[in-house]
């Protein structure tokens, strides 16, 4: 009808555009320009979507819990900074005439210069592994929601509620296997949750828990490494002439690694403890305020076993940040259920049937 508002037809009813044939023996035909105006919006809305969902994370992380990891990475650059560019230098004797370089000294500059570089990225690795990284969430399949009929097919579990009943969670109103506790920082059931870690604006939990481990020990040994060899440094600016600034940054960078190592070591020796244990965090604290007879050792399997749930089957690969074959963090193979715990699950299993 004339003054109608016109459409563009779909690409199956398209008709040719004026001047232009299709069909076996013609051109092909040109795209309208209502086709790709259409495709410029689908391309805008698209881009404006991701836009407001990246927005929308920001929004969700806030300065509060964006403050510990700078803070390790200021801590961290600091020590590394004043290493690599006032202590290494020194050591392999940059720009120094051939009569004063030291062979000796510049073959420990050599070695000490690729060791704390793999130190540093292995450190590197880790953490940002450790950020990144989905501690584990519970399945969101229908048999693991509350009240859902199939809650019968669901694993046996060791910890139950004091009626016999499978532990649930009451904010996402799902089951909760053993071992999963809810964060209310991140919002989420977390499996075989250890702790929520805000130097890693993360939980600590089944998926996440070697590359935890490993930023530890990375940490305590690259400090308690630069510590050890930047004392070398520190001695020889005494007799050595150099800006008062760097002399000064060299002992801060000593006393920083210092401080830092002492700390992780403290920490790395609790964390191992724990691993060798077969406990968590949380299992500890449970352990240590309700008596040695509570479920904190339920899961020990022996120091040998208890390494590998968390480090991984394969002993060549416990220091490499590769994480796989470690289960599904649900299930617990080696812990059987006590016979109280088989009946009382027996129990709750027909209770949720019914």
């Amino acid at each position: 009808k004339p003054g109608a508002r016109r459409f563009p037809t779909p690409p199956s009813g398209r008709t040719p555009a004026p001047g232009h044939t299709s069909g076996h023996g013609g051109a092909p035909a040109a795209a309208a320009p209502g086709d790709c105006q259409t495709l410029r919006d689908s391309i805008l809305d698209a881009m404006g979507a991701a836009l407001a969902l990246a927005v929308r994370h920001c929004h969700d992380v806030k300065l509060a819990s964006v403050l510990p990891p700078m803070l390790i990475c200021i801590i961290m650059g600091t020590i590394y900074s004043v290493y690599t560019f006032l202590h290494l230098p020194a050591m392999v004797q940059l720009g120094a005439p051939d009569f004063f370089v030291d062979p000796g000294k510049v073959e420990r500059g050599h070695m000490q210069l690729y060791v704390s570089q793999v130190l540093v990225a292995l450190f590197l690795v880790c953490y940002a592994r450790a950020i990144l990284t989905n501690p584990g969430s519970v399945p969101d399949t229908s048999e693991w929601r509350l009240g859902s009929p199939d809650a019968s097919a669901l694993p046996e579990t060791r910890e139950l509620k004091l009626t016999g009943e499978r532990r649930h969670c009451k904010w996402c109103l799902k089951y909760k296997p053993d071992r999963c506790h809810h964060c209310r920082i991140c919002k989420a059931c977390v499996l075989k949750m250890d702790h929520h870690c805000p130097w890693i604006m993360n939980c600590v939990g089944w998926g996440n828990h070697k590359f935890f481990f490993l930023v530890v020990v990375y940490a305590a040994v690259s400090c308690a490494f630069i510590f050890v060899t930047l004392l070398e440094s520190v001695q020889d600016c005494v007799y050595r002439e150099m800006p008062h600034f760097n002399r000064f940054l060299l002992v801060f960078g000593t006393m920083l690694s210092l401080v830092m190592g002492s700390l992780m070591t403290v920490f790395l020796s609790f964390h191992t403890w724990l691993m060798l244990k077969g406990m968590t965090t949380i299992e500890f604290c449970e352990r240590t305020t309700r008596g040695a007879s509570s479920k904190g050792a339920a899961y020990d399997r022996g120091t040998w076993e208890n390494i590998k749930v968390v480090l991984g089957p394969q002993p060549l690969l416990w220091f490499v940040p590769i994480d796989y074959g470690r289960g599904d963090g649900i299930s617990h193979p080696g812990v059987g259920v006590p016979a109280v715990g088989q009946e009382l699950c027996g129990r709750s299993a027909a209770m949720i049937a019914s």
